[in-house]
Order: structure tokens, then sequence, then C-alpha cells
């Protein structure tokens, strides 16, 4: 569970929320209906093709994970994660127009986009004509042209039908490499001794390639993305401008909280502080790595580290061939600024919405600092841990909020963590109560 926040995004926004508030729009049911019945005509359409240029087991597996990969969008789709408010819809369809008309290639490809609640910066696309981006791109990039080129750089992918190859080929190792008749699997049903650490190595052995296929797709999309986004007349500096803002956020260390807030807002009349609460277990004596053998991580990323990829982009293209970072002149539109504001109010309740129950209440703990008396986090403070008392109470609670995990969490986080943990289950009630009924 991812647990980086920016500074700036916590105490830029941390202004009164609770009277003027505007609950992003995510309760059009006839329209998650509608969209729902449009990707199952859509995905059978897809999977009818599939059918037809693919035969026998490999054709079978491609349907298997693609069937997999459209059942995880559909109950997206379900849960009502994606985004239909007017405002945001109007200007990313302004966004993609821009591509579309400036890009020939994208004129009659039937691409769609759409919004998540996701908070975190980022965007993907599945390889049937859709592209989702999350509104946590409005909080952290700097202006439209930097979202206008993660658009791009996912219209790239598209173009290039990087989802669509790397199904065939996960399909195609599947069958291959690890199905039941493979030269692989034969011989490890031979082999008497260590077949453990054989399946171990031949999957580490799958994960490097995969990555590196992985890292390759990257900056085949960065290329072309640029393209797409320097034919639309935006700011060419802004395409690099945007990673630099995603490579901030990917370091951006846990903010610390002032551990006075703790018996600031869990001092309760009906539940009095319990120091016991910040009790700390002691990780030193675990040996972590004794009990698991470890891939270098390094060598399994997905997307290559951002300082390469803005050095290959200067490299292909003499026009970004400048120092970074780059100083930003661009001025920001009022559009765009209004959407930010609305994304970073929204932060608190898109990371409920994502099951990130630990990351909500520690993001409210944050503002309450600064706005003791906002009454909108509190109501949000009573929803995360009625929420975290219903997953408490089916020992589900490690699903929500994440376990201390020494020399990878800060300090205030995993002192946070620990208090959470330290709670037992009458606890979360009292505080959800609480709150739920100020």
């Amino acid at each position: 569970m991812k647990y980086l926040i920016s500074l700036g995004l916590i105490c830029a926004f941390s202004w009164v929320h609770s009277q003027n508030h505007q609950l992003l729009d995510t309760t059009d049911y006839e329209q998650h209906k509608h969209l729902i019945s449009n990707f199952k005509v859509k995905n059978e359409t897809f999977n009818a093709h599939i059918k037809k240029d693919y035969k026998g087991k490999l054709r079978k597996e491609i349907l298997k994970i693609y069937t997999a990969y459209q059942r995880q969008l559909e109950e997206i789709l379900e849960n009502k994660k994606l985004l239909f408010d007017s405002r945001f819809e109007t200007h990313t369809d302004s966004l993609f127009n821009v591509l579309a008309v400036n890009n020939i290639a994208l004129k009659d490809k039937n691409i769609e986009v759409f919004l998540s609640k996701k908070p975190s910066p980022n965007a993907f696309s599945i390889g049937n004509g859709t592209v989702i981006i999350n509104i946590g791109l409005f909080s952290f990039l700097e202006n439209e042209h930097q979202v206008l080129s993660v658009m791009a750089h996912e219209m790239a992918h598209e173009l290039l039908k990087h989802s669509h190859k790397s199904i065939v080929n996960k399909a195609t190792l599947n069958v291959s490499e690890l199905g039941n008749n493979s030269d692989f699997t034969r011989s490890l049903k031979l082999n008497k001794y260590n077949k453990g650490a054989l399946s171990f190595e031949k999957l580490k052995d799958l994960l490097y390639e995969e990555g590196e296929t992985k890292r390759k797709n990257e900056i085949e999309a960065d290329s072309l993305g640029y393209l797409l986004y320097k034919n639309s007349k935006s700011p060419k500096l802004e395409y690099l401008n945007a990673l630099i803002a995603l490579k901030k956020y990917d370091s951006v260390p846990s903010i610390p909280l002032d551990s006075t807030i703790y018996k600031k807002v869990f001092d309760l009349p009906e539940q009095p502080f319990s120091q016991q609460w910040m009790e700390n277990e002691d990780f030193e004596a675990y040996n972590y790595g004794f009990y698991k053998d470890k891939i270098d991580a390094d060598s399994i990323k997905n997307h290559p580290e951002i300082e390469n990829r803005i050095a290959r982009l200067k490299k292909s293209f003499e026009e970004l061939q400048v120092e970074t970072p780059v100083t930003n002149t661009t001025n920001v539109d009022s559009t765009f600024i209004t959407l930010q504001h609305l994304a970073n109010e929204a932060y608190v309740e898109n990371l409920f919405y994502n099951n990130e129950y630990g990351l909500s209440i520690y993001l409210i703990l944050k503002r309450l600092e600064n706005n003791f008396d906002d009454d909108y986090l509190k109501k949000w403070l009573g929803i995360n841990f009625n929420a975290m008392y219903d997953a408490k109470k089916k020992y589900q609670l490690n699903r929500y909020v994440a376990r201390v995990v020494p020399k990878e969490q800060s300090k205030s986080y995993q002192q946070f963590l620990n208090f959470i943990w330290n709670l037992n289950l009458s606890e979360i009630k009292t505080i959800a109560d609480h709150y739920s009924n100020p």
C-alpha cells in the first residue's frame, strides 16, 4: 500500500472545506449502468476478434487474461470508481480533441477517455480503445499542458498496441514456458529435489523478461507520445516538466505528523486517550530477508527511471536538449487551477473510495493540525473509522490499512500504523460514533 503524500498537497489546500465543499459527482447511476452495458458489448466484439485471430491453447489463454482484465474494469464501474463530473469531463474531452484534431492517427480510433477517483498521478491504456486517467494528475501536475502530455503518452500506448502485445506475450509464455506440456514443466516433474528453488528461478527469469519489455514499451510511448503532443502546438518543454513533476511524487517521503495531534483528536469525553495506543512494537529483532527470496526491485520495474526517460527524449529530440529541471514560464489556465483545487479538496474522499482508509485518516490528521475545527474533515474521520470497524469485525483490516514495514516507511507513518493497530474493536467503534454524530 503506497504511503507517499505530497507536502504541498497537504499544506497548500488545507483551507476550509466544510460549508462550501461540493462533493464530486459520482452518483449518476444511469450513466454508470449505460457505461457498463456499453463495455460489455464492446468486450464481446473485441473477444470475437480474438477468437478469429488466434487458435488453440493460445487463443484460450489470451481470452482468459482479457476476460480477467475486463471483469476488473467492470468492477471499477460497478463500484462507481469513475468520475462523471461535467467540469472535469469537459476539460479532458477538450484536451483529447486537441490531440485528435492535430494527429490524423487518432481521428478514427474511437478512443474514449475516462477519469477515475484514484488520487495517484497516473493513467493507463486498457488496449481496447479505452484510456483512464486518475484525478491525481490534477493534484500533482502543474498545468493543462502536462495533463495533455500524459494523455499523449497513453494514446501512444494505444497506437502501438502495447497492452495487446503484452497480453499475447504473457499468454504465449504461459502456454509454452509454464503449461503442463512445456519442457520446463515436464523437467520439473522429473526432478525430485529443489522444485521450489527451480520454480522461483524460472519465475524470476520471466519477470526479468517481462520487466525489460515494459521498460522498452514506456520508452517507445514516450517518443511517440511526444510527437503527438508536439503536433498539438503545446509548449514542448512541458512534456519534460510533466515527467519531472511525476518524479517528485515518486520521491516524496511520508509527511510527518505532530504527535500531539493524536491526543487532540482522540481524547474523547466517552473514551479518554490511552497512551498505550502509541506504543511501538520492536521490529529490530526480525530478519525479514531470512524468510523470503528477494528479486532485485530495479530489474523488474514497469517504468524505467524517469531520469533515463528524460535522457532518452533529449537524445531523440534536439529541441528538448535543455538543462533540467526546466523553469516553468507557462501561464496556467484558470480552468485547470479550479480543477486542481477540486481534486485536492476531494483527496481525502478519493483515498476512502479507493479503500485506502489508513492513508485517508493520515491525511485528515495532517490537515486537522492546521484547521482543527473543520467539520468536513471530522465527518470523513467518522466515515473512515466506521469502515475500519466493519473491516476489523471481519478480520480484514489489513486490506485497508498497511502493516508496519521497518526501513520502508517513515517513523511518523510507522507511529500512525502502530496507533491504528493498537486500537481494539470497541475503541474504533467509539471513535467512529463520536465523529459520525457530532
